[in-house]
Order: C-alpha cells, then structure tokens, then sequence
C-alpha cells in the first residue's frame, strides 16, 4: 500500500493526491494511507508521515516545500533517511527549497526521488512523470497548472482557472476548521470523477461548500480592508492584513494585492485562528525580495511570495508584537 502525502491547502495538492490515487488505482480513504500537509503544521505532518511509513513500502509526497522549519526539524530528527530506510519515497515539487541547490539536494542524498521542476505545478510534474493518458487525469493536471500560475495563463486557459478557483472555495472552507476529514473525502471524490459534472461544474453535494463560501466571503472581505494598514517601511511602502481564517491561504493576499496594487508595494497578510501559516507578497515593481524574509523565518515560497509559521493562534492583543516583528525583519532585509 502507498502512503499519501500532499499539500492540503490548494488545489495543486488536493489534485495531486487524486491523481495519485487514481494511477494506484485506490480511492481508499483510510487515513493511516493519507498525510494532508498544512505549512503551519508542517513539522508534525512530517512525524505522522513517518509514523504511519511504518506499514507502507512507498511514499509519494507531493506539493510540500522544504521550508527551513521542515529541514531543520528533519536534520535534527534524520527523518528523511528514516522516511527512506527500507522503502521507495517520490517527492514531486516546484518550491524554491525542493530545488537541488537549495535542499532538493539533501533529499536525494538521504535516499528520496525527487521530481522538481520550476514554473510546473506538483499535479503537472506527476502527470508528466506517471505518462498519464486519460483525459480526466491531464484536465484535472490543466486545472492544477493553470490555477497554481494564472499570471503566466494563456486565454484559453480561464475556464480552467475558473474551476480551480471553486475548488479553492470548498478547500477554504475546510481549511476554516482544519477540516482534514472533508479534504481527504473530497481528494476521493476527485479520484472516482464525483465533483463535476460534464461541464466540470461542481456537483451539488460540493457547490454546496463553494456556495457557503461566497455567501460569508463579502464580510470576511470588508473585515480583512478594515483591518488594513499601510506605511513605509525602510524603501518600502508596505500593507499589514489581519485576515479572516475562511480567506486562507491564497483568496486574502490576492484580494489585498488586486485592491491595494496602486498604494503598496509589500502585502503581509496575517490570519486569524486557527491559521498559522502567514503570506507575504511583493509586487511586481517592488524592488523587496520575499524568499530572504520568509527564509530567515523558516519559511518558504516561490517566485515573489512566500510564507511562514508561527508555533501559536494570531491573536488581537499578541498581533501587534508579531506586525512589529516583521516590521524590524523587512527593514532588515530591504537595505
């Protein structure tokens, strides 16, 4: 039996999972063949992995970035060669720390297959490796593809954003309450083609969800601009958003970086409970470099964004201390 792992925030990972689960031929649900990776629970996603590996002779992890909270926690524990001891590990990712010369390399000299690949979502990169015919498999890889790097999408290629982003609401919505349960089940549903119809709507049992979320996102929205604060931070004019949990990960910087583009350069965006996971974004004529930052916070990330955990819930009264951090590191990192 395979173990599963898989970013459990988006739809790249979501869809990977199926994709997998379908090259297996599997569309078991038993969750001791299945970790579902938060970036803010990383380290202990990681120690279930290796848990439940003990009952698995292969590994796929797919869509995990080894972000200095990850590698540093796995060289103290030797967890990646724990991980590989006596078994097959495939690791597919297009984060920056997956890349050989940064940690992709430490992962292949611990004994795991890694399938890295710049600008080529972790769903594409399995597609591609798997030599994936059926056509569900490559449009639901499309879908992956074009939803992970809409700025770099053709025209032709807004249906397949448009599905990416429903998904994205039904994966928001669990993501809300660290709903594992629902995710795993609608990774399931991917693999047995019981989310679309033919037209890739979603189907009523999962619009249900997309439909919750833009019922309570207007609020969630006007919650998150009130919030907002904006000041020049060393060469930067810089935007802080206290974020509402529903608007995780990506829908809250992407609205704040779409609404603000004109008056900030720099987007923070911080959540609230229980996410811990926490986004920082640069435009496109920012001169600011995200990865250095969020590295330095053992974070990680690609191309101008990135994220980083911390260990405890965002608070009103702990979230000025946490803004007055990031306002040191980014004065810091902006010389």
């Amino acid at each position: 039996m395979v173990l599963f792992v898989a970013h459990a925030e988006d739809p790249d990972g979501i869809i990977a999972r199926a994709l997998l689960m379908r090259y297996f031929m599997t569309t078991e649900s038993n969750p001791e063949n299945h970790v579902l990776v938060r970036y803010d629970r990383i380290v202990r996603s990681f120690q279930e992995a290796q848990r439940k590996a003990e009952h698995h002779k292969s590994i796929f992890i797919a869509d995990v970035d080894v972000n200095g909270r990850l590698y540093g926690a796995a060289t103290a524990s030797s967890l990646f060669e724990r991980l590989a001891e006596g078994r097959n590990v495939f690791w597919f990712d297009h984060h920056e720390g997956t890349e050989p010369r940064k940690h992709g390399q430490e992962l292949t000299d611990a004994g795991i297959n890694v399938f890295y690949q710049e600008n080529q979502c972790a769903a594409m990169l399995i597609a591609q490796h798997l030599h994936v015919t059926d056509p569900y498999d490559r449009r639901l890889a499309r879908i992956a593809q074009a939803h992970d790097y809409q700025k770099f999408a053709k025209p032709k290629q807004a249906r397949n954003i448009q599905i990416g982003n429903e998904l994205e609401k039904v994966i928001a919505v669990a993501n809300e309450n660290l709903n594992d349960d629902l995710l795993l089940k609608l990774s399931c549903d991917l693999a047995e083609q019981k989310c679309f119809d033919r037209r890739y709507d979603l189907r009523p049992a999962w619009k249900v969800y997309a439909d919750d979320f833009d019922a309570r996102a207007p609020a969630a929205l006007k919650e998150l601009d009130e919030s907002v604060e904006i000041s020049k931070v060393g060469k930067h004019t810089v935007l802080f958003g206290y974020c509402p949990a529903l608007l995780s990960q990506k829908n809250g910087p992407r609205h704040l970086q779409q609404k603000y583009e004109d008056e900030a350069e720099v987007f923070v965006t911080l959540f609230k409970p229980p996410v811990r996971n926490h986004i920082v974004v640069s435009s496109k004529k920012s001169s600011f470099r995200v990865a250095p930052l969020v590295e330095n916070l053992s974070g990680g990330g690609r191309d101008n964004s990135g994220g980083f955990s911390v260990d405890y819930d965002l608070t009103a009264q702990n979230y000025p201390l946490v803004k007055a951090m990031l306002v040191s590191k980014i004065k810091r990192f902006s010389q």
